[in-house]
């Protein structure tokens, strides 16, 4: 779990602005560490009024499999996000906003991990291609199919060559 302690805004959470920079570890996020690696979170938190906008900026490395060659790389992932965390009176009825969260009087800290977590999921390419398969090219033409003999290897060639035959006339 990644949970931002805000006692150091004092009792009430007096107004202010704070940054700072963590490393959680892919299991502090709930992630696979065999594929995140090297996370970096830039927090910055503002804080007005008894509400916490707890914005972020998120680097990591993640291990992906080339959808290509089936080979395992390593590629940068970023993302950011924002979350205002607010007095649970203030959150409208089914809002349904992932990025509107409840804060009660009483709490002294903010648990960031789910969006943290979201924000490096949706980071991940959809498209995993390594950088060396780029300008690999692919087959897509597979020529003529393979005679032993003067005969087709498969009898079924001769039955699809039969009805090309029969359509050209």
């Amino acid at each position: 779990m990644l949970r931002v302690d805000l006692s150091p805004f004092g009792e009430g959470l007096n107004d202010g602005l704070d940054e700072q920079t963590l490393s959680p570890s892919a299991g502090d996020l709930g992630l696979d560490p065999e594929v995140f690696s090297r996370i970096v979170l830039d927090l910055r938190l503002d804080i007005a009024e008894r509400r916490v906008l707890a914005s972020f900026d998120v680097r990591a490395v993640a291990t992906l499999e080339c959808d290509r060659t089936m080979v395992c790389y390593q590629q940068p992932v970023h993302g950011d996000h924002a979350v205002l965390f607010v007095p649970p009176d203030q959150i409208p009825p089914d809002s349904g906003d992932d990025a509107l969260l409840p804060l009660d009087d009483s709490e002294t800290e903010i648990d960031i991990t789910e969006a943290v977590r979201n924000t490096l999921m949706l980071s991940l390419p959809l498209r995993r291609v390594a950088p060396e398969a780029e300008h690999v090219e692919i087959t897509t033409s597979y020529g003529e199919h393979e005679m032993l003999d003067g005969a087709p290897v498969d009898d079924r060639w001769e039955a699809l060559r039969s009805l090309r035959s029969d359509n050209s006339d």
